[in-house]
């Protein structure tokens, strides 16, 4: 008891033990503040991956309740994020299309250039676009404008990609319709624009026709077209026409010898839908078709595909062109729409050949009668003058008047020489040579002078008001139509007295005509050119006539034109 008593009074020994508390404090506090510093980091780093969780929670949320496609990826372009929309879109989980495993979901024909676009962007590091073809859950393709951009750190270095996929698939279909419109009406504007030039320089309406053919067969990538026709009268398709070779051939050449050119039209061939439906029909496979002799004689050439586009006329169905093609094609709506427009001018070209042709023959048969009416006012009428005074000649010769008879017989040769140049004149269709050097107040003044000139018929003329120029074809028929009149009174009237007045009237001018002959009934017919030819002259230049007569008491004539006062 003592001995212990005095190892604790021992000042030395307690101050060793003190020392060796201290110690043992000292170690413990250094621990508690290990302890308390692990603590604190440890609490760190539990709060800041909490605070991640909540980050990437409340992400996941944000991106989830979004309506579009969106993800991110690391620096080098791999995904590692990809939103609930992505995958119910696609029908991938994420797992299935992180990494590059979201390009098995973009259509075949757009992944090429949009790998190759995606490593550019990633280079630049900088925001991009592109459009894309993604494969839907169902496996159909909608087009998606992908929208990137990169997140950067104070370097300027890429730490993420963040990215959105949007449809445009509405957007895509609105292009392509307006594309596909564009190009229906470019098309069928180059095709007008190229038919009225060549309409403008081309003097031969068959060769239109053709000219129009072949900018069909260069606008579709055609092998050949071949025209076919709608007979009314049985209803049979017949073939009129083809362009084969850079040319047309019409049905009459000897390539279609011996064929039967008409077209079988029972319901097991497939262009009776054509003309039963007024609408184009491809026959995607001629070789599918049971034989016949035009089928048979394409196969050779290589044809496999026709569409059928039917031809109208003021909506009325006229025939239908066969477009061939030496490979399978299928068309969409606007290039059928092109199709049945380019049909549709092939149709008009050939019915204005079909009028060009008529029109022609109405040329004809129009020049035919202007001979016919000039010989009638030239060599007829230039004929009767010649015998009046021929007959006069003859009369004073009788009487014993040497030199009256002279005179007529001067005047006889006088007029044969005039009408045989106004006949020359004639059929060149130049104006009567007395037009060309006067009036139609002087011409007529020297024709009246002239013709009744040592005759017993006493002439009369006059003009009322200012004279004033007129059309020229006006004072041509004018002139005429006063010839034939004065020849009439010298040779059926038995006129004595002839007057004649040119009368210019505000808007209009007036030629009166009359004789105090024995008349005639004007409703009765009366052969020749007379009456019928100066009816058709005075409607030629849109102006009125007026005859009245009767027997033994003369003719009275009036022609009136509508005319502005100079």
């Amino acid at each position: 008891m003592d001995t212990g008593r005095g190892t604790t009074d021992d000042p030395g020994a307690k101050l060793k033990l003190l020392e060796q508390e201290l110690a043992r404090s000292r170690s413990d506090l250094d621990a508690s503040q290990k302890v308390s510093a692990r603590l604190t980091e440890e609490n760190e780093t539990l709060r800041t991956h909490a605070d991640r969780r909540q980050w990437e929670a409340g992400f996941r949320l944000a991106t989830d309740t979004t309506p579009g496609l969106i993800w991110f990826g690391g620096a080098d372009g791999s995904v590692e994020f990809l939103n609930t929309q992505w995958c119910a879109y696609t029908g991938l989980t994420m797992q299935e299309g992180l990494g590059w495993n979201w390009i098995s979901v973009i259509h075949p024909e757009d992944l090429p250039g949009l790998v190759e676009h995606w490593g550019e962007i990633i280079k630049s590091a900088r925001p991009d676009e592109h459009e894309a073809r993604m494969r839907r859950s169902d496996g159909a393709y909608r087009w998606f404008l992908l929208r990137c951009a990169p997140l950067l750190d104070e370097s300027g270095a890429v730490i993420r990609w963040y990215g959105t996929n949007t449809d445009i698939e509405e957007r895509k279909r609105v292009e392509q319709a307006l594309s596909a419109s564009e190009n229906l009406s470019r098309g069928q504007v180059e095709a007008l624009k190229s038919t009225l030039d060549a309409l403008a320089m081309e003097p031969a309406a068959d060769k239109l026709v053709e000219h129009l053919l072949r900018i069909i067969t260069e606008q579709f990538g055609a092998h050949s077209i071949s025209v076919w026709r709608l007979d009314p009268g049985s209803g049979m398709i017949g073939i009129e026409m083809a362009f084969e070779d850079g040319r047309v051939v019409t049905s009459a050449d000897p390539r279609f010898a011996g064929m039967d050119k008409w077209l079988p039209m029972e319901e097991r061939w497939p262009w009776p839908e054509v003309f039963r439906t007024s609408k184009p029909s491809l026959i995607e496979d001629i070789r599918a078709v049971p034989a016949f002799a035009l089928r048979d004689r394409l196969l050779p050439m290589g044809i496999i595909t026709v569409l059928l586009v039917p031809m109208f006329v003021a909506g009325r169905l006229e025939g239908a062109i066969g477009i061939r093609f030496v490979e399978k094609k299928v068309f969409g709506a606007e290039e059928m729409d092109l199709a049945q427009a380019l049909a549709n001018q092939v149709m008009l070209m050939i019915q204005f050949a079909r009028l060009s042709t008529q029109t022609r023959e109405t040329a004809v048969i129009a020049e035919r009668n202007r001979i016919a009416r000039d010989i009638h006012d030239t060599l007829a009428q230039g004929l009767t003058g010649v015998i009046v005074q021929l007959e006069a000649a003859e009369d004073a010769n009788l009487r014993g008047l040497s030199r009256e008879a002279g005179e007529h017989l001067d005047r006889a040769r006088r007029l044969a020489r005039e009408s045989l140049n106004e006949a020359r004149r004639s059929v060149h269709a130049l104006r009567p040579q007395v037009l060309d050097d006067s009036n139609l107040s002087g011409a007529l003044a020297e024709l009246f002078t002239k013709m009744t000139e040592g005759t017993s018929l006493k002439m009369e003329f006059a003009v009322l008001g200012a004279p004033r120029s007129l059309p020229p074809n006006s004072e041509e028929n004018l002139f005429r139509i006063g010839q034939e009149i004065l020849t009439n009174a010298l040779r059926h009237a038995q006129a004595k007295l002839f007057t004649a007045k040119l009368i210019f009237l505000p808007g209009e001018v007036c030629l009166d005509l009359h004789d105090d002959g024995r008349g005639f009934d004007p409703s009765s017919k009366n052969d020749g050119y007379g009456l019928l030819g100066i009816r058709e002259r005075v409607e030629r230049i849109g102006g009125q006539l007026v005859v009245q007569s009767s027997p033994a008491k003369g003719t009275a004539v009036r022609i009136t034109l509508p005319s502005q006062e100079a």
